[in-house]
C-alpha cells in the first residue's frame, strides 16, 4: 500500500491507513520527547529556569495531542484529534523550512502525510456500512 494511494473503499485498506496515521504520531511523540529533553537541557545549562518550564509545558502539550490521536486512530476514530495532530505536524514542516533543516523537513512531511491518510482512513471507517465478511456473504 503506497503512502500516496491509498485503498479506503475497503474496511481493512481504510483501518489500515489509519492505523499507519497512529504509527506517525506515536512516532511524533518519540521525537517530541526527545527533543523536549535536549531544549529542557539547553535551557536549564544557561541557568534560565522559567524559560525551560515554559518550553517543557509547550512541548508536553504537542506530546500529548500526539499520543492521544495516535491511540484515537489506532482505533479508527479521532478526526479531530488527527487534524489537530496534522495542524501541530505542518506548523513543525514550516519551522524545519524556516530553519532549512532538510532531514528534519522530510521526516516531518512524511509523518504529516501518513497522519493526513490517517485522517482520511477514520473519515472512510465512518462512511463504510459492509464489512468484508459481509461482501463475502453476498457473494458465495
Amino acid at each position: 500500500m503506497a503512502l500516496w494511494n491509498v485503498d479506503l473503499s475497503t474496511e481493512d485498506g481504510a483501518l489500515g491507513a489509519a492505523q499507519i496515521g497512529s504509527y506517525a504520531c506515536f512516532v511524533a511523540v518519540v521525537l517530541g520527547l526527545i527533543s523536549m529533553v535536549f531544549l529542557v537541557g539547553v535551557v536549564m545549562s544557561d541557568g534560565r529556569t522559567a524559560t525551560a518550564i515554559l518550553v517543557a509545558a509547550f512541548a508536553l502539550i504537542e506530546i500529548i495531542v500526539y499520543a492521544v490521536a495516535g491511540f484515537r486512530l489506532r482505533a479508527g476514530k479521532g478526526v479531530v484529534w488527527g487534524v489537530a495532530a496534522a495542524a501541530l505536524l505542518t506548523l513543525e514542516v514550516v519551522t524545519k523550512i524556516a530553519a532549512m533543516s532538510i532531514v528534519g523537513t522530510m521526516i516531518n512531511g512524511i509523518l504529516l502525510l501518513c497522519v493526513i491518510n490517517g485522517i482520511r482512513g477514520a473519515r472512510a471507517l465512518g462512511r463504510i456500512t459492509l464489512s468484508a465478511d459481509d461482501v463475502g456473504e453476498i457473494f458465495s
